[in-house]
């Protein structure tokens, strides 16, 4: 009996209307309300809350934000740690921990809904229902819904899109359920069919879709295009993997059609063609930051760059029952330093959940002049607290070197004891420095905020900054107008030490630990909740596509037929973008405390290093692209940092595009299944997360796993992968509780074998 009600659970969610019938009442609403134009116009605005699946809540999250080479999960919880080493036990299709993958999995199937956005096949119920009743109306009223028609066609393949990134082959259903089928037998169709759907739903799309709208949130034609285009490409891509003798590669092959790129270039034309005269920068936002600014219009969600975008609203009345939770996803834990900034509205809530990996920040290899990095990251944070009690005070040594060195001319000296912070000032700073410019520690210590860097040294031949009468020992105090130290010998090289209580922090020291790290302000919500609770869900809208995708799925085709100079070209449309512009500030943290910019190795025009660092001198000649960036010798090159897989130039090409599309579309939940479909998830995460990589990784030559001096015992920068990646995990796993409720065509229970069949390659 109980799997029958399973069983009738499962069906009822995968392919009923309930969202939608609760817009009317629904004790006079039936299924022959959907026959009519009216319930139609009702069903397919109800079915718009698919947009959301993504940011919704940890299922869409964790299954398409977390997972790539650049966002991993923070080590700040068993699950977390479980999922972002690729830890059998988090991967498990057996596991029905809600918050492990298989679960999340069952989210996006729709066999699970709890209240969140409904998952893949229910969506995909409706969009049939739609358009099986849609074909019966009269001839005027499918004229009048003749977009509606264009709309529901985009979202049943943006539902098949989702599920196959994910799970692979799935069952292509394309017919709606009146009531219990005779049997549970959805077997798995390949993808070369799904996509095959996909493609033709979407070239009926684009056909009937307006071009514009007047409702914002409606899909249109150039996002209909958008994603037709993505699709040829991801078509592209997996025909290359068609005799792949690696059986995750070879899964990916979803047919082999020689028009695909040319296909791909076409209608990724039709947005860039539509929009590319709207701003002098080819259609895209001129400022990269305008993109996800905190005004509390919301001005961000109006920028024609935006070809879709999941609707939020700030009542929240409309919102479902978490709303817009992206807004908590990647924020790190600002509240347990002692830096008087607890949790307000003015920063996110600090749920420390995931963060970037190590190339997450050295993926930017201009931070001077490719403004992306500092418009990304949230480098500092401000004290507002009311109150100073109880935050980090001045030691002798620091407080010694603030009043001597760091600031002699100060009124307000140093005292040893009092609070070093100031309510409305610098209360924390992250800097991202690599291995060969290390801070010096006391220098990082005495600053009179905390400051959390990535690379420091101890003092020379370890042997302390201080006599035992207090005062200095010849040559132990740093310039502070250079603190970079460029000779290292005799002092211990430390990764990650807190500028806080001086302990290690960002890794597997333990989850508290974890918790500090940069985080992007990509999605900070100062209006989140109400504006008056601060651990309120977000109201921000979810951008699906944006017109600076297009351009890389076009230098992408373009380069993969061999024309590198249209690729450079669309690449260059968004490095115009990325450079500073005249008129603009740069960040003081970048001009002041950049080590490459102490150094010099970075260049920013002298006249523009003085406060407020106005520029006057566009830097898009300093990061335009030329084609060096991918010829495996030139220093660019080396800076992108490609696996020893990328042996040919067409293979560095595509791994730079996907170094681009981490520059740009980082923390909007794209990276994982874009570097699964082009077959490079595997890799990447092997070399450039060390988290997740196995031991057997130490990294790549040029970006190699930090090793330091002071970590032991398994634990800290050991210059060795920390994980167990498997091939396997580049799918995500049917969940057992699922398949076990599948049966053949004779309504009988599938065996084991079949079960395994079923399964994905290595579960």
């Amino acid at each position: 009996m109980k799997k029958y009600i399973l069983l009738s659970l499962l069906i009822t969610s995968l392919f009923s209307c309930k969202d939608f019938l609760e817009e009317k009442s629904v004790t006079t609403l039936t299924q022959d309300y959907y026959k009519t134009a009216e319930g139609l116009q009702s069903l397919c605005k109800g079915s718009y809350q698919f947009l959301r699946f993504k940011s919704d809540y940890n299922q869409g999250n964790y299954i398409f934000g977390i997972g790539s080479d650049v966002e991993v999960f923070d080590w700040s919880l068993a699950d977390r740690i479980a999922m972002g080493s690729y830890n059998p036990s988090g991967w498990d299709p057996a596991s029905t921990v809600s918050t492990r993958m298989t679960a999340l999995t069952n989210f996006l199937i729709g066999s699970l809904s709890g209240g969140y956005t409904e998952g893949a096949y229910p969506e995909i119920g409706r969009c049939n229902l739609f358009l099986e009743n849609y074909a019966k109306l009269t001839s005027a009223d499918q004229t009048s819904l003749v977009a509606r028609k264009g709309e529901m066609l985009f979202l049943r393949a943006y539902s098949y899109f989702l599920l196959t990134n994910a799970l692979g082959d799935a069952p292509l259903i394309l017919h709606s359920f009146s009531g219990m089928p005779s049997n549970f037998n959805f077997p798995k169709a390949k993808m070369e069919v799904i996509y095959k759907q996909m493609i033709t739903d979407l070239r009926e799309a684009v056909n009937v879709l307006p071009a514009t709208t007047t409702e914002t949130g409606r899909i249109t034609k150039p996002a209909a295009a958008h994603l037709l285009a993505k699709i040829y490409l991801a078509r592209a891509q997996g025909a290359n993997f068609q005799n792949s003798t690696e059986p995750t590669l070879k899964a990916l092959y979803k047919g082999s059609v020689s028009s695909d790129l040319d296909s791909c270039i076409f209608y990724a034309s039709m947005p860039i063609d539509q929009l590319k005269t709207t701003t002098a920068y080819g259609g895209l936002c001129p400022n990269f930051g305008t993109l996800f600014t905190t005004t509390s219009d919301y001005a961000r969600e109006n920028q024609k760059e935006i070809l879709l975008s999941a609707q939020y609203e700030p009542t929240q009345t409309y919102d479902g029952r978490y709303g817009n939770t992206l807004v908590h996803l990647f924020n790190s834990n600002h509240t347990s330093l002692r830096a008087c900034t607890p949790r307000t509205l003015d920063y996110g809530r600090p749920y420390a959940t995931a963060c970037p990996s190590d190339w997450g920040f050295d993926q930017y290899t201009d931070r001077a002049n490719d403004s992306r990095y500092y418009k990304t990251y949230l480098t500092d944070y401000v004290a507002t607290a009311t109150t100073t009690s109880g935050g980090k005070p001045w030691d002798k040594p620091t407080a010694y070197y603030y009043n001597n060195y760091l600031n002699p001319t100060a009124t307000t000296k140093a005292v040893v004891g009092a609070v070093k912070l100031t309510l409305g000032k610098r209360s924390i700073v992250y800097i991202e420095n690599s291995k060969d410019q290390p801070f010096d520690s006391l220098w990082v210590m005495s600053q009179p905020y905390i400051m959390m860097v990535r690379w420091m040294v101890g003092s020379p031949n370890g042997a302390g900054y201080f006599n035992a009468d207090g005062t200095p020992k010849a040559g132990a105090m740093v310039d502070p107008a250079n603190p970079v130290v460029t000779n290292t010998a005799g002092r211990k090289m430390m990764y990650r030490i807190s500028g806080d209580y001086g302990n290690q922090f960002g890794i597997d020291i333990n989850t508290t630990n974890s918790q500090w790290y940069m985080g992007p302000r990509k999605w900070l919500d100062q209006f989140r909740g109400k504006s008056t609770d601060v651990n309120g869900a977000g109201s921000i809208d979810f951008t699906v596509f944006r017109l600076a995708e297009t351009y890389l799925i076009r230098a992408e085709a373009y380069g993969r037929k061999g024309d590198y100079t249209s690729a450079i070209n669309d690449l260059n449309v968004i490095r115009k973008r990325a450079a500073y512009h005249a008129g603009e500030n740069r960040s003081d943290v970048l001009v002041t405390l950049e080590p490459s910019v102490i150094t010099g190795s970075l260049s920013i025009p002298a006249s523009e290093k003085v406060a407020p660092y106005a520029v006057t001198t566009d830097s898009y000649s300093k990061i335009a692209i030329d084609g060096s960036e991918w010829d495996g010798v030139s220093a660019k090159s080396v800076r992108e940092n490609y696996p020893p897989t990328a042996a040919s130039t067409l293979d560095r090409f595509i791994n730079f595009i996907y170094n681009e599309r981490g520059r740009e579309l980082c923390f909007e939940l794209t990276n994982v299944e874009d570097l699964h479909n082009a077959g490079l998830l595997y890799d990447r995460i092997y070399y450039h997360d060390m988290m997740g990589a196995p031991a057997a990784s130490t990294g790549t030559t040029a970006f190699p796993f930090p090793k330091d001096d002071i970590s032991k015992g398994g634990i800290g920068a050991l210059g060795v992968g920390k994980g167990t990646l498997d091939r396997k995990y580049t799918f995500k796993p049917w969940p057992l509780v699922f398949l076990q409720l599948l049966t053949d065509e004779n309504n009988n229970p599938l065996d084991a074998s079949s079960i395994a069949a079923y399964q994905n390659p290595g579960y």
